[in-house]
């Protein structure tokens, strides 16, 4: 069957996997085998197939299968069938597999990064950094599964009441491009410390790291059918989504994806942990340290080519420095190197596909940057580049200024008072993260209360270890990713009551009726 990707047709039969992909990719996914279900590798039901694309230089890489219902089906099925012997797994025993998997991830890092970095235009840099990232999150989590447990509460004499937490069963995850690996280990690995089994759907953009992954989970000793792996574009995840055996769904994506999800388990009475968009600002208050202030404003702005939900890239900036700051920003935006995402010197890489690509462009459509002389930029020919830019006059009702741009683009704007800082951060209908930039302990603590959002950086940006919960407020989630919240939320409450001492009941029955 053929198959289409950017509008271009391929002969799935005569395609061939690109010699980059074939030199990391498990042996089965080169023939297009990509559905992980049961601990093998297996096609489409009935064929369908896409192409990954590598955003570099447009080359086709691999052929994947589009997993379609009965695909799906199959998948949660061999869920479901290993969860109650996984749930069944001694706590410190599920831990220790799951140290393995972050054994197996360090081990492997030179691969996973070049996987990722292939088929998502992520530096290396920044891809062998979050292969770390991913094994300390497994490693976190398999050191709390013999913690995950109820509580005795306080009762009446002859009374017990206790709590259990207990495993949901099938959880779907379903990834974004962004961070194809971290995002994933995110779900995966509080979800299997919980004692849950999953089906995870990748980004059809970047499903390459995945395919290894699958490997080296079953190679630590993750049971065959606890973890499934399917891929395809966005019916299949909302297959996924309506499956019956499916009983709570992680989502982590865009706030329109997030609320035809959230609308689609409400329907059947399913439970949704959600890490939606972000529009993050940056409060730099006139006492900030400006050097150190703008070194985190470009860091954060345009890390993974500005593809960051967290990333505060509206920067607010008292009037007063606003242009020193400005100026601040410029030089240090232009002794970044943009190209070559292999290149270990290169700061700045691709943006994920020609459709994310034209989406910024859209959006930044007829605003003016400022005139910033990039001294390393180094674009490869047919690769998916944005420019990196800096702006600091646009409309403050316009797209640009509402929209989340998810691209290498800073806005800047300033303000005179504290309380018209605080309007502006809170301005938005997101609510994920943000920084405050002030040496001033008492301001900073006026600030972190009265701005919203899930996480509040003083005097920093994107510092958040494992156990450190983010709960996007407002179109920017429900529940919270990370630290020991997110388990709490990948399981379900069972209470027990239990009469010592015999049951009465209310009614007396003794005298039988008149």
């Amino acid at each position: 069957m053929g198959c289409i990707e950017n509008g271009i047709a391929h002969d799935a039969g005569s395609f061939r996997p690109s010699p980059r992909a074939i030199r990391y990719l498990p042996s089965a996914s080169l023939e297009g085998r990509t559905l992980w279900i049961g601990g093998a590798w297996s096609n489409a039901a009935d064929g369908s197939s896409f192409v990954s694309i590598c955003p570099s230089d447009g080359e086709s890489l691999a052929l994947i299968s589009k997993a379609g219902p009965g695909d799906v089906d199959r998948a949660v099925r061999s869920a479901h069938a290993v969860a109650p012997a996984w749930a069944a797994i001694e706590e410190t025993e599920r831990g220790a597999i799951l140290k393995r998997v972050a054994d197996q991830l360090r081990a492997h890092v030179d691969q996973l990064s070049y996987l990722e970095t292939l088929d998502s235009g992520r530096t290396i840099t920044d891809t062998t950094n979050g292969v770390a990232r991913a094994a300390s999150m497994f490693e976190y989590y398999g050191g709390i599964t013999d913690k995950l447990h109820g509580h005795i509460a306080p009762g009446t004499p002859g009374r017990t009441t206790l709590t259990e937490r207990e495993p949901f069963g099938v959880m779907a995850a379903i990834a974004p491009w962004n961070y194809p690996l971290t995002n994933a280990v995110t779900k995966l690995a509080p979800i299997l410390a919980c004692g849950n089994t999953v089906v995870l759907k990748p980004a059809e953009q970047t499903p390459l790291v995945t395919l290894l992954f699958a490997q080296l989970m079953q190679k630590a000793g993750v049971p065959d059918g606890v973890v499934n792996i399917i891929t395809g574009a966005g019916e299949t995840g909302a297959e996924l989504v309506r499956h019956p055996l499916v009983a709570k769904i992680s989502f982590t994506g865009s706030t329109a994806t997030g609320r035809l999800i959230a609308s689609e388990a409400g329907k059947l009475l399913k439970g949704v942990v959600l890490e939606l968009g972000g529009k993050s600002p940056m409060v730099v208050f006139d006492d900030a340290d400006l050097d150190k202030a703008s070194s985190a404003a470009v860091f954060s702005t345009f890390m993974n080519q500005g593809q960051t939900c967290t990333s505060c890239n509206r920067i607010l900036v008292a009037n007063s420095l606003k242009d020193q700051f400005t100026r601040l920003c410029e030089e240090k935006l232009s002794r970044l190197r943009v190209g070559d995402p292999f290149d270990k010197q290169t700061q700045i890489g691709v943006i994920v596909s020609a459709e994310q690509l034209q989406r910024i462009q859209r959006l930044t459509q007829g605003v003016h940057p400022r005139s910033v002389e990039l001294a390393d930029y180094r674009p490869q020919e047919g690769g998916y580049y944005f420019k990196p830019m800096i702006v600091d006059a646009f409309d403050p009702e316009s797209a640009f200024a509402k929209e989340e741009i998810f691209g290498p683009v800073m806005a800047i704007r300033g303000f005179d008072t504290d309380e018209e800082a605080y309007e502006l951060a809170n301005d938005t209908d997101y609510g994920l993260a943000s920084s405050v930039w002030t040496t001033s302990l008492g301001r900073s603590e006026v600030a972190r209360r009265r701005i919203v959002s899930g996480v509040v950086w003083i005097n920093c940006v994107h510092a958040l270890p494992a156990g450190a919960p983010v709960a996007g407020q407002k179109a920017s989630g429900l529940g919270s990713e990370y630290g020991r919240e997110i388990a709490e939320q990948y399981m379900k409450i069972k209470t027990t009551v239990v009469m010592t001492d015999g049951w009465a009941s209310p009614f007396d029955i003794s005298r039988g009726a008149r």
